[in-house]
């Protein structure tokens, strides 16, 4: 453990599997949409969402599990800082996985989200309702066999014109309840198994009980019971509109869309403001914002989390050290890069952690629309919510701790080879291409590999996403410094770019 000598074993568990409030979906809930919805989840390990199997624990890194007593106490998984920051790569070559500790992993969080959300307002169908509680009942019951699911069948067709107008009276669970007030639901009331079956179980209050869930896990997540009229652009692997997205759930402030990829989590200590714009000096306000914004609810100005898990996960993040280059380096050519370093880089990525790193894009080139959209306003906004948020032992800060900047920070290059693939947004595949004159980058590449080119820096060109840099948000341009060196010092700079 390299990257963080000083984590204990339980340290490391807690980051990887560690709640931070989160959990928003039951285990029992999350394997029958597994099994009565394979197109959206078509590996039942959730690997094609970018996450990394933990068969040991059950379910992915970055994974927590904990009961939750708006989801009926019952068992439920949410995500924790891991799940966008710990990654692994192969060389494209072949060999072992390695697995790097604080860069932006391959995880489509807005795949993952969108997937459950899309399942709780199919099962709203009464078809689809029979089968999910079909599922549900072999996922929670270690007796529900063939008896049980004939048991069930029955008991579904004797009742059916009952159970589907229960449905068609609320199909999204929300009647008797505010817009983002959660049900209160009882342990009993999602109870589904042979015993009650075989006692000839009134299958109704179940369906009542399931589709209110349902609106409980929707509104942890600031997801409205209505499906959108418009589904917003998908981001793809290691990406996400995080500050759009916390806008429009925690502030009702909807903004253009500005992806961005997941930010670095290594070496923070050392640095004051953080994100690709500079805007935030409060790590305790960050991880509060991501874990509000991932589905720990809140009502009105209360925070329904753990303040205790948010501090450790902070601190456990604020110890990871850059990650080492974990293959071969040419010594000779790095030598020579060195120099071509010093002379091209180092003036924007080295010397003090100061707002002299700020650089507007206008002067980059590089897509603006993330800097410029996130203005002083909605640094205010957001400061006025840290500060008005009620949590059991929350203090906010005695100075703001989000500022709006409008511009681009340039950061250290210490584990630069990990933190494919490169700009704000994500846009530029490699290092190598980085290096190429913006006119000349790939107009588009796919994302989700875990393959990693070493010549390059970068991951491989493969994936079931496409990042389209002509669409909006997406932009390759700008950054072209050192795109006039001969191939040969390109090269010997990315050599250089290995050593850090």
């Amino acid at each position: 453990m390299a990257q963080v000598p000083g984590w204990s074993r339980d340290d490391l568990h807690f980051f990887l599997h560690g709640s931070m409030g989160t959990e928003v979906v039951p285990e029992r809930v999350l394997r029958a949409f597994i099994r009565t919805y394979p197109d959206l989840f078509p590996r039942e390990d959730l690997s094609h969402f970018g996450l990394i199997p933990d068969p040991a624990f059950g379910w992915p890194v970055g994974f927590s599990r904990r009961p939750v007593p708006h989801l009926g106490a019952l068992y439920a998984v949410g995500v924790n800082c891991a799940s966008c920051h710990v990654a692994e790569i192969v060389r494209a070559t072949g060999g072992a996985p390695v697995r790097v500790f604080g860069p932006a992993s391959h995880f489509d969080a807005e795949a993952f989200f969108g997937a459950v959300t899309v399942a709780t307002f199919r099962t709203a169908d009464p078809a689809n309702m029979k089968r999910f509680l079909s599922v549900y009942l072999a996922a929670g019951d270690p007796t529900g066999d063939e008896t049980a699911q004939q048991l069930l069948a029955g008991q579904w067709q004797r009742q059916e014109p009952a159970l589907v107008a229960v449905i068609a009276d609320d199909p999204s669970g929300s009647k008797g309840v505010a817009v983002g007030v959660l049900h209160a639901i009882a342990g009993r009331e999602l109870s589904l198994d042979r015993a009650a079956l075989e006692s000839g179980m009134d299958l109704a209050p179940l369906v009542r009980a399931v589709l209110r869930l349902f609106h409980n896990m929707r509104a942890a997540l600031h997801i409205p019971d209505r499906p959108p009229d418009k589904v917003p652009p998908a981001s793809g692997p290691g990406r996400n509109d995080a500050f759009g997205l916390l806008s429009a759930g925690l502030l009702g402030v909807v903004q253009p869309y500005a992806p961005v990829k997941y930010g670095v989590a290594w070496n923070l200590e050392g640095r004051r403001w953080v994100h690709w714009d500079g805007n935030t000096q409060s790590p305790i306000g960050r991880n509060l914002l991501a874990s509000l914004g991932l589905g720990a609810p809140l009502l009105g100005k209360r925070g329904l989390l753990d303040f205790t898990t948010i501090v450790r996960q902070t601190e456990l993040s604020e110890k990871i050290r850059a990650p080492r280059y974990p293959f071969t380096i040419d010594q000779p050519a790095a030598g020579r890069g060195a120099a071509l370093y010093r002379a091209r880089c180092a003036s924007c990525h080295d010397g003090p952690e100061s707002d002299a790193r700020l650089h507007a894009p206008e002067a980059v080139g590089t897509e603006p629309n993330r800097a410029r959209l996130f203005t002083q306003a909605q640094a205010e906004r957001l400061n006025t919510f840290l500060a008005e948020l009620e949590i059991p032992g929350y203090r906010p800060l005695d100075v703001p701790g989000i500022r709006g900047t409008q511009k681009y920070w340039a950061p250290r290059l210490a584990g630069v080879w990990a933190r494919a693939p490169y700009l704000h947004n994500g846009s530029v595949r490699t290092i190598l291409e980085l290096l190429t004159p913006p006119g000349a980058r790939a107009k588009s590449f796919r994302r989700g590999s875990q393959r990693y080119d070493t010549g390059a820096l970068g991951y491989v060109d493969e994936g079931a996403y496409v990042l389209d840099t002509t669409a909006q948000g997406n932009s390759n341009a700008g950054h072209d410094y050192g795109t006039d060196l001969s191939s040969a010092q390109k090269l010997e700079l990315i050599e250089y770019l290995k050593t850090l």
